[in-house]
């Protein structure tokens, strides 16, 4: 059969169904925007959420830092919570074999979650302590003691937990070799380090749950000051000395008298809040 419908209908024919098609284009264009746009906020959700429990960890450290200093200034000998002092030198590149776990490391026990202690942890892969590892768990002997994954700071919760470790300080000997401090009032120094976890729910953190907790580790040298200290600038500060390059300064001596009128290049009485110049 000829057809006889004018060109224009016949082409109107070739063009049926391309709507249909468009549609099915700009639908799989559409859903291809929405996947990604959902990947995208997963994504940064995902992000904010790490970043969250990373700077949760780094309070948590911090905060283990300042609780760490307390529980030190309260106690009178730190050789009662420092590991016993090694004798022998090592390398730095493997972990010192001789008095590991020290004497006084035996006192940390298991913490209040039934987790063992965590004495020496790192040691194989510890570069910063050169081969000793964070050191014993910090164990003042007291209630609170040992201080492991503890979860709260003077009665206040935490949105995560803290561990505690102190450890002696270590010198590079002219050989090459590391030992323990052995100068002068070596029981006097200590490193304290504070991991910071978050989250934590009171349960060990194995290798599973460690992938999903963010940790912030915190080392400092401390030392410990005896005998009788004045105030630092109990009173009025004061360049003693007037030399050149602030030499003679003392941040706590005020200046009075003869001291002033050098400084000023006359005559003066009294401290510097009462000074008559003539």
């Amino acid at each position: 059969m000829t057809d006889r419908r004018p060109d224009a209908d016949r082409g109107k024919d070739a063009e049926a169904g391309f709507a249909l098609i468009l549609a099915l284009l700009a639908l799989m264009l559409l859903t291809f925007l929405g996947l990604t746009l959902a990947t995208s906020t997963s994504t940064e959700l995902k992000i904010a959420t790490n970043y969250r429990w990373q700077q949760q960890a780094l309070y948590n450290a911090e905060a283990g830092i300042e609780l760490g200093k307390r529980i030190l200034s309260g106690v009178p000998s730190w050789t009662s919570i420092l590991p016993t002092k090694r004798t022998t030198s090592w390398d730095g590149y493997s972990a010192p074999a001789t008095n590991r776990g020290g004497a006084n490391a035996s006192r940390s026990t298991a913490d209040a979650w039934g987790n063992p202690s965590r004495n020496f942890e790192s040691g194989p892969c510890d570069k910063r302590g050169n081969g000793v590892g964070y050191g014993a768990v910090l164990d003042d002997g007291s209630g609170l003691a040992p201080y492991q994954y503890k979860t709260t700071v003077s009665g206040l919760s935490l949105n995560g937990a803290f561990t505690l470790w102190v450890r002696r300080p270590v010198v590079v000997q002219g050989n090459g070799t590391l030992l323990d401090y052995t100068g002068t009032g070596d029981e006097d120094h200590l490193v304290l380090v504070s991991e910071g976890v978050a989250p934590y729910t009171g349960a060990q953190l194995t290798t599973r749950t460690a992938g999903n907790a963010a940790v912030q580790t915190i080392e400092v040298l401390l030392s410990q000051v005896r005998g009788t200290q004045q105030a630092p600038c109990a009173t009025r500060t004061g360049q003693a000395g007037q030399g050149a390059g602030n030499s003679g300064y003392s941040a706590c001596d005020s200046i009075t008298g003869a001291g002033l009128a050098g400084a000023l290049g006359t005559s003066a009485t009294g401290n510097l809040g009462d000074t008559q110049v003539k």
